[in-house]
């Protein structure tokens, strides 16, 4: 048996683009290759540390986290230390994965350790509003099977469930988990979630910081699925995700006013059928709406775009926080806002609330 070689192995960490097909094939299901670039990978991430300067500690809040956390670990001759199931390898942190009051949603997202064998097909650069009805939202639902009770409640640990067309199961890091601070929701998902130094008037002190772990969800396509698409897996990776929530001032209505959402974008990979041929399969199901198939052929490259839902009789604009394209949402009547971005570093945020669309984009730009 031909095994690939060490000189290609390593071109897996350095160029992983330039590593021909056979070899991805051959590594996904050889032991022995696995092993060995697991270890060249574990060789080049040593040598990165030892020859890269460390970060400047410019949140001192998360420094003093992470230092206390270190104190408390037993030292060489103790028990080995566990691992933090909530950060993502430092390799992948800046690799991807999305969404807004679309990833106030956070829906769905992919397992990064992903085999070789797997083709990017979904890596969203920015968010583009997708006008939606309620037909529309049941038309997904029945054909999904999936709810917008089961997308907002608590996800199990791990399940599955059958489609028309395959298979789904999904996989998660951990339960979503109650944290003291924002200071600390960032020490265990590593995003960068700067708290507001100035709230609209109205708004008091978070009074709820959640964090949920990273999601895997994989729809595996039965042959019925038809050609191109018929027999291929797809991973969805999606999270880790910060919501932090803000109640009323002392003495006042006591209501939630304020919401952020941080979350890193999903990403998607498929083992045979491309971004276009899924997105032809999806649009092509019985079902759909036809004004909303419209819609999302609109949105143009189904690859890079992440869409948000924009209910009907919302006003919706095009902004910019940080230099990055915004959705901003408003009610008619003002009495609530939201707005969705993705930054370079390839996080989604939202912002939205009981507020004014300035007073939401107040917020957002010091996030953002």
């Amino acid at each position: 048996m031909s095994h690939v070689t060490s000189q290609e192995l390593r071109r897996l960490v350095d160029e992983p683009m330039a590593v021909p097909d056979r070899d991805r094939s051959h590594l996904a299901g050889c032991g022995r290759c696995q092993a060995e670039s697991a270890e060249i990978a574990e060789n080049a991430a040593a040598a990165a540390r030892l020859l890269g300067s460390p970060a400047p500690a410019t949140d001192v809040d998360l420094e003093w986290i992470l230092v206390s956390e270190r104190l408390r670990q037993p030292g060489p001759a103790g028990r080995p230390a566990v691992r933090n199931p909530w950060r993502g390898p430092r390799r992948l942190a800046n690799v991807s994965v999305s969404a807004g009051t679309a990833a106030v949603v956070g829906v769905v997202a992919a397992g990064a350790a992903a085999a070789a064998a797997l083709t990017t097909v979904y890596a969203p650069t920015h968010v583009a509003p997708l006008p939606v009805s309620r037909s529309d939202l049941s038309a997904v639902e029945s054909i999904t099977h999936i709810g917008t009770a089961q997308l907002t409640g608590e996800v199990s640990p791990s399940g599955s469930r059958s489609l028309a067309f395959g298979e789904l199961s999904w996989t998660t890091a951990g339960r979503p988990q109650q944290v003291s601070s924002i200071a600390r929701a960032r020490a265990l998902t590593g995003l960068a979630l700067p708290a507001p130094a100035t709230l609209p008037q109205g708004v008091g002190a978070p009074d709820r910081v959640m964090v949920q772990p990273r999601v895997t969800v994989t729809v595996r396509f039965s042959q019925s699925a038809g050609p191109g698409v018929g027999g291929s897996t797809l991973v969805v990776t999606g999270g880790p995700v910060i919501a932090v929530r803000y109640g009323s001032p002392p003495g006042s209505t006591g209501l939630p006013t304020l919401a952020i959402v941080a979350a890193r974008r999903p990403v998607a990979s498929s083992t045979g059928a491309s971004a276009r041929q899924l997105e032809t399969f999806l649009l092509s199901r019985a079902g759909l709406p036809s004004g909303l198939t419209e819609e999302l052929r609109l949105l143009g490259n189904p690859s890079t775009i992440l869409p948000v839902p924009v209910p009907a009789g919302m006003w919706e604009q095009q902004t910019s926080i940080g230099g990055a394209t915004a959705v901003l949402v408003t009610d008619p009547d003002a009495f609530a806002s939201g707005v969705i971005w993705e930054s370079r570093s390839g996080v989604v945020y939202g912002v939205g609330g009981l507020l004014d669309k300035e007073d939401v984009l107040s917020v957002a730009r010091q996030v953002g």
